[in-house]
């Protein structure tokens, strides 16, 4: 269950690859022991409720940050800004709203505190209206928290990480999150998802109306991308394992064995919960184990993310994991595929050596004829600083295919 105020403050955004040390052991009594499981036991029964719960969260909006437009150099002096406080997030997600205003979520997020220190948060939205930016963050400014299941985190320990969005046949905006669950010794060193929940969000207000499970609540992360053609609605799987699982490289890694292995289910149009299908050797089937990839799953990637846009399905990927730079678009008339390369660059990175890019986007856009796009980049050696910001640029979209049905009434079926 979603519990306490959530408020919108104006910032622009950035994020971290932030590990946290060791810290010393420490003799725990008997007692302390009970209250550790009484503790854990309570979360656990939290998040079982949460998934499931109607209560709403409220959420305010506080004074806008405005651009003169929102070209990708407007938007990258927006995030350099650091307005509300905010100083870094990353992984970049924006999904349109029916009255033209963009809902926009991030993972971990770095806050400045009235005190001068910085506090990391797990997640955060923010509200575009034209050239108009305010962030969606609880808690207060003195205690920043999540915006999304911010009772069911627990810092560092078990977080939620927002993936795809979409509007549902409810006309609320289903925000999919990856439940993550720190493994190792520290935060990010071995980290991997549990489950894949849902915040339920009313446009209007941006106010989290109930959590729910999809129809299928695995750590596949069915939801890691989410688009929508005129009948179906497909969510795509990407294994989101990442920090410790390379056994050759002693850097922190996604999981080789199926980072770049992308899977796709689909629900009628809008049935975001729905029990979904699964595209498999034989067709769309019931059965997820059956499910087969539809890019090349031996690539080393950081994600990959699908728009549909004039009849024809693209995706961008940032190929290399945290390292590498190169960054692909492929092009499909399906949905599943088979995908081409139609475009293909290497971004500037920020700095000499200790930068890195990853994860790339697609941007809602205003730019006749191209798509935008983010791209998320950070510091190997942890340091905050204006590094932390996604950037954006454009690539040309693709020409609009006709449908069979446009064909025929051309006189060109067959």
């Amino acid at each position: 269950m979603l519990v306490g105020r959530a408020k919108i403050v104006s910032m622009a955004s950035t994020r971290m690859l932030v590990g946290r040390g060791r810290r010393p052991a420490k003799r725990i009594r008997p007692l302390a022991i009970c209250v550790v499981m009484v503790v854990v036991a309570l979360a656990a029964a939290g998040l079982a409720l949460g998934a499931g719960s109607s209560t709403t969260t409220a959420s305010t909006l506080s004074a806008p940050t405005c651009l003169a437009g929102t070209a990708p150099s407007q938007l990258d002096r927006l995030f350099a800004a650091e307005p509300g406080g905010v100083i870094g997030a990353d992984y970049q997600r924006a999904t349109s709203l029916p009255d033209g205003r963009v809902l926009w979520t991030f993972q971990d997020a770095k806050v400045r505190l009235p005190n001068g220190g910085v506090r990391l948060v797990h997640n955060i939205g923010m509200v575009q209206d034209g050239a108009c930016f305010q962030v969606l963050i609880s808690g207060t400014a003195d205690d920043p928290r999540p915006w999304l299941f911010a009772d069911q985190t627990v810092p560092f320990a078990r977080w939620y990480w927002p993936l795809g969005a979409e509007l549902g046949a409810d006309g609320r905006l289903h925000v999919f999150a990856a439940e993550m669950a720190e493994r190792g010794s520290s935060y990010l060193t071995r980290t991997e998802p549990t489950a894949t929940v849902v915040a339920v969000v009313d446009v209007a207000t941006f106010d989290v109306r109930s959590t729910a499970r999809p129809g299928n609540a695995s750590a596949a992360l069915y939801g890691f991308s989410i688009e929508s053609d005129s009948t179906w609605t497909y969510l795509f799987a990407q294994c989101h394992r990442q920090f410790g699982f390379d056994p050759y490289i002693f850097v922190y890694a996604h999981d080789f064995t199926c980072a770049g292995r992308v899977t796709v289910a689909r629900v009628p149009k809008g049935q975001l919960l729905a029990a979904p299908t699964y595209w498999t050797a034989n067709g769309w089937r019931s059965d997820p184990a059956a499910a087969v990839p539809i890019l090349d799953p031996t690539r080393l990637v950081n994600a990959s993310q699908f728009v549909y846009v004039n009849n024809q399905w693209m995706v961008i990927t940032k190929v290399g994991d945290w390292w590498g730079d190169r960054i692909l678009v492929e092009q499909s008339s399906r949905p599943v595929g088979p995908f081409r390369v139609v475009a293909q660059w290497r971004p500037p990175v920020k700095c000499a050596v200790e930068c890195n890019n990853y994860f790339a986007s697609w941007i809602p856009s205003e730019l006749p004829g191209r798509l935008m796009y983010g791209l998320s980049h950070n510091r190997w050696d942890g340091i905050t600083t204006e590094v932390y910001r996604p950037t954006f640029g454009s690539v040309a979209e693709p020409p609009r295919r006709l449908l069979q049905a446009e064909r025929c009434s051309l006189g060109y079926c067959g």
